[in-house]
């Protein structure tokens, strides 16, 4: 992978770190997290052209592994702080209705249910990423272990080419020292 690309990855892993601190500490400024989810989507696609330009075109972006993880974990976080909106609208809708009027309304009622449903879909969503997230590092686990297998399996096949080579040597020795005996026997026949 290029510099250029683990420049784009370094730079979107500090903004989502610092995405995922303001979110743990329920800091409410949401207009600097939408920013930072800004600059992470702009990185995000011009790592996404760097990627194309620069690795073989039969890779795909979201099968890259490093950069798999790296998009699974800014999805989570977007699912996360979106959920934390619509809870934090829901309170307020709660809040305003609560103060307007103490008697729920059938619209109110749908509001809640629509807001339910959508919590459900978020949760779905965050489960399904945390479980791509864990494939994705078994993934690379795997890939790890089996780069370790290769490695040594080359390192032994050297040892042995190398081993061969010093057979030939040897052969190439004794088929020398024998076409001069061939050689001296037959003088002394003929």
């Amino acid at each position: 992978m290029s510099y250029i690309l683990n420049s784009y990855i370094e730079e979107i892993n500090e903004t989502l770190s610092s995405i995922e601190n303001k979110l743990k500490n329920n800091n409410n400024n949401k207009e600097e997290i939408k920013k930072l989810f800004q600059d992470v989507e702009n990185d995000i696609s011009l790592m996404k052209l760097e990627y194309s330009n620069n690795i073989n075109n039969k890779n795909n972006i979201n099968n890259d592994p490093i950069c798999k993880v790296v998009l699974s974990r800014y999805d989570q976080l977007k699912l996360q702080f979106n959920k934390s909106q619509l809870i934090s609208n829901d309170n307020n809708n709660n809040n305003n209705n609560n103060n307007n009027n103490n008697n729920k309304s059938p619209n109110f009622n749908s509001s809640t249910n629509e807001t339910r449903e959508k919590l459900l879909n978020l949760n779905r969503m965050v489960e399904n990423n945390t479980k791509m997230i864990q494939l994705a590092r078994q993934e690379i686990s795997s890939m790890t272990n089996l780069a370790t297998d290769i490695t040594t399996t080359l390192h032994s096949q050297t040892e042995q080419m190398k081993n061969m080579d010093k057979k030939f040597d040897s052969i190439d020795s004794n088929i020398d020292k024998s076409n001069k005996t061939v050689d001296k026997m037959s003088k002394r026949w003929f």
